[in-house]
């Protein structure tokens, strides 16, 4: 299964859904159906990964949730939330909840948790060909795996975009 989130768009295997506001504002409406307390307080990233993945497991049938991995490609890591931190401490109000979230694999917790996979993870900065090569060895040890890219523009933020797919082991 895989899923596209845009600023344009939102493309699932049930279809594409046209979007009007900007890509900052996604709601946790357009791309998950069930209640998720915290996806409000998710760091931008984290809500693109969260959302891109949200998409392709609902319309997925994971096998063995218990062994599925999550494999993380991202080209910022966890920036945003590191220059929200960082703004806490220059105001001398150094945020615990903020600082939870300054670790690239923030958004594999949240996955994990909210959809209960348990098997390998990782994460793998800027490199997609590595990120797909690390994706072929993780699904000799898994058997299922999603793999989620998240592209921040440099430039715009609203050029950004995020993927997801569940990739299955071949024998």
């Amino acid at each position: 299964m895989f899923s596209h989130i845009d600023k344009d768009k939102i493309v699932s295997p049930l279809g594409e859904t046209q979007r009007k506001k900007p890509l900052i504002e996604l709601s946790r409406e357009e791309v998950y159906s069930q209640k998720h307390l915290v996806f409000g307080k998710l760091s931008f990233t984290d809500k693109l990964a969260f959302s891109a993945a949200a998409i392709a497991i609902e319309n997925a049938k994971i096998e063995n949730p218990e062994e599925c991995g999550i494999l993380i490609n991202t080209n910022i890591g966890s920036y945003f939330r590191d220059c929200e931190f960082m703004q806490s401490i220059r105001d001398e109000n150094p945020s615990p909840a903020l600082f939870s979230a300054t670790l690239p694999s923030s958004p594999i917790a949240e996955i994990a948790i909210t959809f209960g996979l348990k098997g390998p993870d990782k994460v793998i900065f800027c490199d997609y060909e590595l990120a797909k090569k690390t994706a072929n060895l993780m699904l000799a040890e898994c058997n299922e795996l999603l793999f989620v890219s998240i592209n921040i523009s440099e430039n715009n933020i609203e050029d950004s975009f995020t993927d997801a797919q569940l990739l299955k082991f071949r024998n």
